[in-house]
């Protein structure tokens, strides 16, 4: 599907559009930019103080309009930038987890809204990653007992490797896991931290402790934590599609994770605008609903093994989150890159299921 048609089929209606935004459509968008963008914004005081983070909206509210109206229109870059910050706010919104719910879910996602508790319960066995002095690397979840499913490359990082900038961190990441394991076993106050909080710091009777790097994949963006001090942990892991889902096209699913930026990379400034003026990272606790776009091409890593997208809004933090089938509440994808406003990629697992990555450490797939 290319670009504008997509942006096309997620907008609303135009008449649901005009409904949302009212007579200060600016003053609205401020608003649900600060509860349902990838991160929280520092912008304070009235939208009218800054003209650009005006137009811009209105450039967005615009080009939706004829959008809606001729799914072929001509658009300008301007036009498609400000759109992709817009479908964010109206059609794919990363939501706060406050106080073990989802608060003020969009009209567009109310199969989320009928979910909800199901949603609800099973992102409770999904956490931070955190390094030894709190800072943030990514999202864990449990697979099994005691066990955390999330990326080789947040693998890389809790070691001390750069995978973003190194081109030869894969080389070192295999020595460097029997250094960091050593490490943690000699120190253990230098063993990174899973937290299931709804945002970083707050009180958690929950926080479990990451005692070993079990396992990574040889090819595959997929590593396993081991971690202790989690009271039914067995309980909180989510079970893995074994088959695939009903369609890999247009098929709901939500990502649940910690979205984090600071800053924001590879965001167009107009979309930073509109979106991150003046955010931080915070990895705060987020869920967000979206649909799988296709299996597209072979990873680079491993020929045969290709890999899924999804549209659901993600940013750095995001790495290792699980991608959950609406239907069964099930794991069908492990998240772990995406380029903004282009396409998030993820680890189809029903693809993988028999790799002995999972059957060595005991890991099962639902039927």
């Amino acid at each position: 599907m290319q670009e504008q048609e997509w942006l096309a089929s997620v907008l609303p209606p135009l008449q649901q559009l005009d409904e949302i935004l009212g007579d200060d459509p600016t003053a609205v968008l401020l608003g649900l930019t600060r509860s349902r963008a990838p991160v929280e914004t520092g912008f304070v005081g009235d939208p009218g103080d800054d003209p650009e983070l005006r137009k811009q909206f209105a450039v967005a509210q615009a080009s939706a309009a004829a959008l809606k109206k001729n799914p072929k229109a001509a658009l300008t870059t301007e036009q498609t930038q400000a759109l992709h910050a817009f479908v964010h706010l109206l059609a794919r919104p990363a939501l706060r987890v406050v106080e073990d719910a989802i608060p003020a879910i969009p009209i567009s996602w109310e199969r989320l809204k009928t979910a909800h508790e199901s949603v609800i319960r099973k992102i409770r066995g999904v956490g931070r990653i955190d390094a030894s002095e709190r800072r943030h690397v990514g999202t864990g979840w449990f697979a099994a007992e005691n066990l955390l499913l999330t990326n080789r490359h947040v693998v890389g990082v809790l070691c001390g490797l750069k995978p973003h900038s190194d081109p030869t961190w894969l080389d070192k990441l295999p020595s460097a896991v029997v250094a960091t394991n050593a490490q943690w076993d000699k120190d253990p106050s230098k063993r990174p931290v899973w937290d299931p909080a709804e945002a970083p710091g707050a009180a958690s009777a929950t926080t479990g402790t990451i005692t070993k790097i079990r396992a990574h994949h040889p090819l595959l963006d997929m590593a396993l934590l081991d971690v202790t001090g989690i009271a039914n942990s067995k309980g909180l892991a989510l079970r893995m599609r074994a088959s695939p889902p009903a369609a890999l096209e247009r098929h709901e699913v939500y990502v649940a994770g910690y979205p984090a930026v600071n800053p924001p990379q590879g965001v167009s400034p107009e979309v930073a605008k509109l979106l991150f003026p003046d955010a931080k990272s915070s990895g705060l606790k987020r869920v967000s609903p979206g649909q799988l776009v296709a299996i597209v091409d072979s990873l680079p890593i491993a020929a045969n093994k290709p890999r899924g997208s999804h549209d659901s809004s993600t940013l750095g933090g995001s790495s290792g989150s699980p991608v959950v089938d609406f239907d069964n509440h099930h794991v069908v994808a492990l998240h772990y890159s995406g380029l903004y406003g282009v396409a998030n990629y993820a680890i189809p697992l029903w693809l993988v299921k028999d790799e002995p990555f999972f059957a060595d450490n005991g890991i099962t797939f639902a039927s």
